[in-house]
C-alpha cells in the first residue's frame, strides 16, 4: 500500500508539474529590473533623479540591434524580417549585451482578400490583463508609475474599447499584482488562469516597456507612432505555439499597418504563457512616449488581432489568407490544435494506476 500511495504522488507530482513549474519559473526567473516604478530597483542620482538603466544588444559586427531593460544569455529577439539573434554575451556593469545571429525563419506565403466572412460567423472572445498594474506614462499620467491603476489601464481599456468594435467579447480583468517586484507575475497567474476559464480565444497582458522614446517611435506620413513589441516567454511549454501565433501577427501586421510591431523578443521567463498556446505579452510602447500616441496605435493592433485570429485562414501547406473562405481553418482554429488538453494525460495516469497497483497485487498473490 505504501508503495502504491509513493507511485501516486509521484504521477500527481509529473501530471500538475507543468502549472508547478511555470509559477517557480516566474519566481525565479523574474528578476527586479531598475524600473523607477521599481522599489527594489530605484536608484538615484546625486540630484535626487531617477536613473533608468537599459541594456544595449549588438550583434557580431556590432550593429545595434535593440535594447531591453533586463536581458540575459540565451535572449532572442527576432525582427521583423524574421532574423533570429540570441544573447550570448551579457555585461551587468556597463548593461551592454552580444548576440549572435541563428537563422532567419520562414515566412508563410500570404494571400490578401478584398473581402471575408468567416469573422461573422464566429463567437469572438479576448481576455486582457495587466501583471504590472502601476505602469504608466510620463507624459500624459505626469508619472512613469502610480501604485494602483497607472495608466496602463486606459491603454487596456482603450484596446478593450476598439476590440469591442471588431465585434469581439472582451473580458478586460482590472485586478491588481502590485507591487512591480520579482513575484508579479506568480500573483497575475490566477488572473489568467479566470480568464482563460471563461474559454478565450486569446488571452493577453498588456504592458509598457522601460526603454528609452526613440526606440518604439516611428514616423508614418510624417506623423510619429508607436510601435509595438511582443514578449514571449523562453521558460514555458508553449512557446514554440506562443511564437507561432506571434509570428502570424506580425505577417498579417505587415499586410494591413507595416509599422505597428517593433519586434518579437524572447526572455527567460513564463510570462504565464504556459496555460495556453494563444497567450502574448504586449509592450505598449514605453514610459517616456506620449501617452496618447499609444492610444492612438490599439486601433491598428485591434484591426491585426482580429484579421489575423478570425479573418485569416491557413491551409495544409502552411500559406495564409487574409479573408480567407470556411473551407480552410482559421489561425484561431488552427492554433487550438495545439492546446494543452489535460485530460489526456490523466486519463492515461489513471491507466498507469491501475496497471502498477494489479501488478503490485499479482506480485503479494504470488509471493
Amino acid at each position: 500500500m505504501k508503495r502504491f500511495l509513493i507511485l501516486f504522488a509521484l504521477t500527481f507530482f509529473v501530471l500538475f508539474n507543468i502549472n508547478v513549474n511555470g509559477i517557480v519559473q516566474d519566481l525565479i526567473c523574474s528578476k527586479p529590473v531598475l524600473f523607477a516604478q521599481n522599489i527594489e530597483g530605484t536608484i538615484k542620482n546625486e540630484k535626487g533623479e531617477k536613473i533608468v538603466y537599459t541594456f544595449l544588444i549588438f550583434d557580431e559586427e556590432n550593429n545595434f540591434l535593440t535594447e531591453r531593460t533586463d536581458c540575459e544569455v540565451g535572449d532572442r529577439i527576432i525582427d521583423r524580417d524574421f532574423n533570429v539573434f540570441e544573447v550570448y554575451f551579457v555585461d551587468n556593469e556597463f548593461h551592454l549585451a552580444k548576440a549572435r545571429f541563428i537563422e532567419t525563419l520562414k515566412k508563410s506565403k500570404i494571400t490578401k482578400k478584398q473581402f471575408g466572412s468567416i469573422s461573422n460567423l464566429i463567437d469572438k472572445k479576448i481576455g486582457l490583463y495587466m501583471t504590472h498594474n502601476d505602469e504608466s506614462y510620463i507624459i500624459g499620467d505626469g508619472t512613469d508609475s502610480f501604485y494602483g491603476k497607472g495608466g496602463i489601464h486606459d491603454v487596456s481599456k482603450k484596446l478593450a474599447y476598439k476590440l469591442e468594435n471588431q465585434g469581439i467579447n472582451i473580458i478586460l480583468d482590472e485586478t491588481l499584482h502590485i507591487p512591480h517586484n520579482s513575484t508579479a507575475y506568480a500573483r497575475s497567474r490566477p488572473t489568467a488562469v479566470k480568464l482563460l476559464n471563461e474559454n478565450v480565444n486569446a488571452l493577453f497582458d498588456i504592458h509598457r516597456d522601460g526603454i528609452p522614446r526613440g526606440h518604439y517611435v516611428v514616423s508614418v506620413n510624417d506623423v510619429e507612432r508607436c510601435q509595438i513589441r511582443i514578449v514571449v516567454g523562453l521558460s514555458n511549454i508553449n512557446k514554440e505555439n506562443n511564437l507561432e501565433f506571434a509570428r502570424y501577427l506580425l505577417q498579417v501586421g505587415d499586410e494591413l499597418c507595416p509599422w505597428l510591431f517593433k519586434d518579437i523578443y524572447m526572455a527567460k521567463n513564463t510570462y504565464n504563457q504556459d496555460l495556453s498556446s494563444k497567450c502574448l505579452l504586449f509592450e505598449m510602447g514605453t514610459y517616456a512616449i506620449e501617452k496618447d500616441m499609444v492610444l492612438d496605435s490599439t486601433n491598428e493592433l485591434a484591426n491585426v488581432i482580429n484579421t489575423t485570429l478570425f479573418n485569416t485562414t491557413i491551409d495544409e501547406a502552411g500559406n495564409l489568407t487574409i479573408n480567407g473562405n470556411s473551407i480552410d481553418l482559421t489561425i484561431d482554429e488552427y492554433l487550438n490544435d495545439y492546446g494543452f488538453n489535460l485530460w489526456i494525460p490523466i486519463f492515461f495516469c489513471i491507466i498507469l494506476i491501475f496497471v502498477i497497483a494489479f501488478i503490485i497485487i499479482r506480485y503479494k498473490k504470488n509471493k
